[in-house]
């Protein structure tokens, strides 16, 4: 039976805790993989979900481990929640629980996430996977997601993975996740990617919140350049991008809730690693390879490494 299946979960912040809050409530055959004081504190108190969608859950079935290498059971599931910039080391600690039937999903940031994937690990379905939440880890490694939405898009580009994404959308469904399985999974993940590149970059160039960039017309403008280099890009390679994107996706940006920023500009603001060449450094060298210019781009991502070179003299 499904409940049976043994399911992992590596990382345990906003999107990973809000996974494990749902589906421990369904599945009790769960691993979570959480370092330190993370790991600590969910071995002590569960996880804990604070939910506008879904209301309050705690999950304390699970088994909390520090890193994978310690599991030496082979997994049905994985959902890979890690910031991209760890994903090849999470990938490396994978070996002792998968083998080639084991699905594994990245509900990560980034275009090629999980095309990185299938080359690290090397075996197993690899589905991919685009998420639209708003979750974040507190303090105390609760989760809390906000907002009456959250929904993930799943699907596969090679054949063999269409399987894999239907069984992997049926532990969402019971788990009581909304979900869809897209047709055209790789323009799913270029729509948010391309948003996600203007979005988290001007947010972290200019350290400012939403309505810090919105105030000024000449930052409302930089963002409408941003979206649209990244979205020459998406098309040069091949990315169906629906006919008014660039219209709705800067609309979306208008009327984002006051206080909105992105997890770059907390990363680099708090100095911690970031996924600048995720948002930065992926789309500037498929703009390269692609013959595609994108001068906005790559100002804002030349000075954001110079930004961060700074923080870290």
């Amino acid at each position: 039976m499904r409940e049976e299946m043994k399911i992992m979960i590596v990382g345990i912040g906003g999107v990973g805790g809000y996974i494990a809050g749902m589906v421990g409530q369904k599945y009790k055959n769960l691993t979570l993989i959480a370092r330190g004081k993370r790991g600590e504190a969910l071995r002590e108190h569960g996880v804990v979900l604070h939910s506008d969608f879904h209301g309050e859950k705690i999950v304390k079935d699970g088994v909390i481990r520090e890193c994978a290498r310690e599991v030496e059971e082979i997994q049905d599931l994985i959902f890979l929640c890690v910031k991209t910039y760890a994903l090849e080391d999470v990938c490396q600690s994978l070996g002792s629980c998968v083998d080639d039937h084991t699905i594994i999903v990245p509900v990560m940031n980034g275009a090629d996430t999980a095309q990185r994937v299938r080359e690290y690990l090397g075996k197993g379905l690899v589905v991919d996977a685009v998420i639209y939440t708003t979750a974040a880890a507190n303090e105390d490694y609760s989760i809390t997601q906000l907002g009456q939405y959250t929904r993930i898009l799943l699907g596969a580009v090679r054949e063999e993975e269409h399987k894999a994404a239907k069984v992997s959308a049926g532990v969402l469904g019971e788990a009581g996740i909304e979900y869809e399985i897209s047709s055209d999974v790789r323009q799913a993940v270029w729509e948010k990617y391309i948003f996600n590149c203007a979005y988290n970059v001007i947010t972290a160039y200019y350290l400012g919140n939403v309505e810090e960039i919105r105030a000024y017309e000449d930052r409302r403008a930089e963002f409408h350049m941003l979206l649209k280099e990244a979205l020459q890009v998406a098309k040069a390679d091949g990315v169906h991008i629906r006919q008014h994107y660039m219209e709705e996706e800067y609309q979306r940006f208008m009327r984002l809730s006051k206080g909105s920023t992105s997890s770059l500009k907390r990363d680099v603001e708090a100095g911690r690693p970031s996924e600048l060449e995720t948002f930065g450094g992926y789309l500037l060298e498929r703009a390269r390879n692609l013959g595609v210019a994108v001068p906005l781009s790559e100002q804002f991502y030349d000075g954001m490494k110079e930004k961060i070179r700074n923080r870290t003299d």
